[in-house]
């Protein structure tokens, strides 16, 4: 491993120890040690100025997926093929709990900003929510159909957003569990998702080369709809609907309009927002 200068690339120090491939890091919230998980098996931490390895982790029969610290810093949470996810005392290394329940290997762990709950992504297909507390599983998040390499919470705590090898980016509410929205538009597996500071846009990386950034709209927030035909959602122009369906919209969740000249689905996924509003609607 190697810890690098942001500011000029400048290649600080290398940490070695791990006897196989490294593929999780980590820095603490204080930014003074850094956890990794590797294809050995283990989980280690170590002192960011001086390089040193501070303890082992020893738990894990199979390859460590992913590693993160808790917020504040006083737990690590590992997934790994073995199909477990464990928490760690980060100050002694002490394994607090396992969490079992996936099926098949854990490709990605995070921490609640709160610091208690934890979510994992696994090639069972799931992404499960646990209490980090008493290791108890909270739920199940269900709408992938594929492998899920990439989970995050929101930093307001009130998302979870998900990348799987189905091509799709999946977002939940992380108090109830329920589906808000899939986001298309990846044409190859999607291995890795972030949340901005502010909770309000996704970003997600994906095989097909691309990275692309999505708007976190608050879909449970009820529409309304003004004299000139504008959707809006939080005081936002979504997008304008053409007079002759206006009058349909009855109710601010509807997402379907049924009339005696046919039906068609309301989606705000690919709206064009600003000057290029027009683009909504061809007659």
């Amino acid at each position: 491993m190697r810890v690098w200068d942001a500011k000029t690339g400048e290649l600080l120090r290398e940490l070695q120890g791990h006897s196989g491939i490294v593929g999780s890091v980590a820095f603490s919230p204080d930014g003074n040690r850094i956890v990794s998980g590797s294809r050995d098996n283990s989980v280690r931490v170590w002192d960011t100025k001086t390089g040193e390895q501070l303890r082992e982790l020893q738990g894990h029969t199979y390859y460590v997926n992913s590693v993160a610290f808790s917020p504040d810093g006083n737990r690590i949470v590992s997934g790994s093929y073995d199909n477990s996810v464990q928490v760690w005392d980060a100050e002694t290394g002490e394994q607090l709990r396992e969490l079992l329940g996936h099926t098949d290997q854990v490709r990605s762990v995070a921490f609640s900003p709160d610091g208690n709950r934890i979510v994992s992504g696994s090639i069972d297909d799931s992404v499960r929510l646990w209490d980090a507390q008493t290791g108890m599983q909270l739920g199940e998040l269900q709408g992938h159909h594929y492998s899920v390499d990439s989970v995050a919470f929101s930093p307001d705590g009130n998302r979870i957003v998900a990348g799987s090898m189905d091509n799709s980016v999946w977002m939940w509410d992380a108090q109830a569990g329920g589906r808000l929205r899939e986001l298309q538009g990846h044409s190859d597996f999607v291995n890795s998702v972030a949340f901005s500071p502010d909770s309000n846009l996704i970003v997600s990386g994906s095989y097909d080369k691309s990275v692309r950034v999505w708007t976190n709209l608050d879909v449970d927030a009820p529409w309304t709809m003004n004299e000139d035909g504008w959707i809006l959602s939080g005081g936002a122009r979504l997008v304008w609907m053409p007079s002759t369906i206006c009058d349909v919209l009855l109710r601010p969740h509807n997402t379907l309009i049924i009339s005696r000249n046919g039906s068609a689905t309301i989606s705000f996924v690919e709206c064009k927002l600003g000057t290029s509003w027009h683009e909504c609607y061809t007659p």
